[in-house]
């Protein structure tokens, strides 16, 4: 048998199918019903049944509903019709195993997408072994089988994908097509909106029509992808989408798990997600008023630090929540990394990231004590908060690639990955 050489290690369709039959034998063990089955397979029902625009009406105004939108219903529909086919619409093992196969596909292309944004902020393309342990990290990596198989989270290797599309498109002058990606993400996974912060720094960074025409290109496309929904089932489409969070109350995982039983526990029950904008708001604006200005790395720093307030200040933090900060602040930290730094800056984001996503299954316990949500809460928001300041730390400081390879990374932007 022949071994495979290095340029076959390199493709990710050499890994494909291997990858894809793992999250289908993971999808076989016999593991508690996830968001997959709960949330997001009733909705994805209703579209095999021949009614793809009440969706939302599966969840109805229940107190906590599908919220995300419509566009990772459209691969789980197609994986519906698929199981339909073969009787196991309703056999839990065998549907999960064949959709995560399917969304396994979507964690290749965010594995891929962020390999070519670490190049390009590296301004060279990784070796072998480099690039295979990268693979590994971001498709392979605790964060990523807590959030998608633990959780049943799929819309998120989608949004990240989405996300890092987004930002090559915008370092490549491709602002529609960035604005379309951003507005799919947007539509994919809705948190994703707080990521308009350091997108639209970005576009401007490089000229105001810029910035209006990645404004345009999202709004459009959000408006085109959700107003059939809204027009056919305007009711349930605006309370999951838009309205039930603010009837969540205060949950474990979060700082203001200690506002319990206090006066403030009422006004960060609707108002959290203002402690999010203005930490994303202010994070961002500083790094663009550093040196250098909101450049390719700048973005991803901020990317990165935006989906970390959003799991340091929500008013419920859970442990999937870190699938986004663990794949933007890995990518930001291996092409931010120069040997010089040591092995410690290289690895420290994405163990640092991982190690609190797997202790924030603490605080997911149900029937807990008050002292303990409070105790895990405000340790959490420590741990974030110290890991969340080095990389704005870090993020500041100007690094110029070096000149030597000044052609590959100009041959990078202008192609993008392979």
């Amino acid at each position: 048998m022949r071994r495979p050489t290095r340029a076959t290690l390199l493709m990710p369709r050499t890994w494909v199918v291997p990858y894809a039959a793992l999250w289908a034998l993971a999808g076989l063990l016999p593991i508690q019903a996830t968001d997959l089955d709960i949330f997001f397979w009733p909705s994805a029902k209703l579209a095999v049944a021949g009614h793809p625009l009440l969706v939302y009406s599966a969840g109805g105004q229940a107190a906590y509903p599908n919220a995300n939108g419509p566009v990772a219903l459209l691969p789980l529909t197609l994986v519906g019709l698929l199981v339909r086919s073969l009787g196991w619409l309703n056999a839990m093992p065998q549907r999960r195993a064949i959709a995560l196969a399917v969304f396994s596909l979507f964690l290749v292309l965010m594995a891929k997408e962020g390999i070519a944004a670490i190049e390009r902020l590296r301004g060279s393309p990784l070796t072998t072994y480099p690039r295979l342990f990268t693979y590994a990290t971001l498709a392979l990596s605790p964060p990523i089988w807590q959030s998608v198989l633990g959780y049943g989270h799929i819309e998120q290797p989608i949004e990240a994908w989405l996300l890092l599309l987004s930002a090559r498109w915008l370092n490549q002058d491709r602002t529609v097509r960035g604005g379309v990606a951003f507005g799919l993400a947007v539509l994919t996974r809705s948190s994703s909106i707080l990521m308009s912060v350091p997108l639209a720094l970005a576009a401007r960074h490089r000229g105001w029509r810029k910035l209006i025409t990645l404004g345009l290109a999202t709004a459009i496309t959000g408006a085109a992808g959700l107003l059939p929904f809204y027009l056919a089932d305007r009711a349930n489409v605006t309370h999951s989408l838009f309205t039930y969070r603010g009837s969540l109350v205060v949950g474990a995982g979060s700082i203001w798990s200690l506002t319990h039983g206090r006066p403030l526990e009422a006004v960060v029950q609707h108002w959290d997600v203002a402690a999010v904008a203005l930490a994303v708001v202010a994070t961002n604006l500083w790094l663009a008023t550093r040196p250098g200005g909101f450049d390719q790395a700048r973005l991803m720093a901020g990317m990165a630090l935006t989906s970390a307030s959003f799991a340091l200040l929500a008013k419920t933090v859970w442990p999937y929540y870190f699938f986004e900060v663990f794949v933007l602040a890995t990518v930001w930290a291996f092409g931010r990394w120069r040997p010089a730094d040591g092995i410690i800056r290289l690895v420290m984001p994405s163990i640092a990231i991982s190690t609190l996503g797997l202790l924030a299954e603490v605080g997911s316990e149900q029937g807990l004590p008050d002292f303990l949500v409070g105790v895990e809460g405000g340790g959490m928001f420590v741990l974030l908060g110290l890991t969340a300041a080095w990389m704005v730390w870090m993020a500041g400081q100007f690094r110029p690639r070096p000149a030597g390879i000044a052609g590959a990374a100009a041959a990078l932007q202008q192609h993008g990955p392979e």
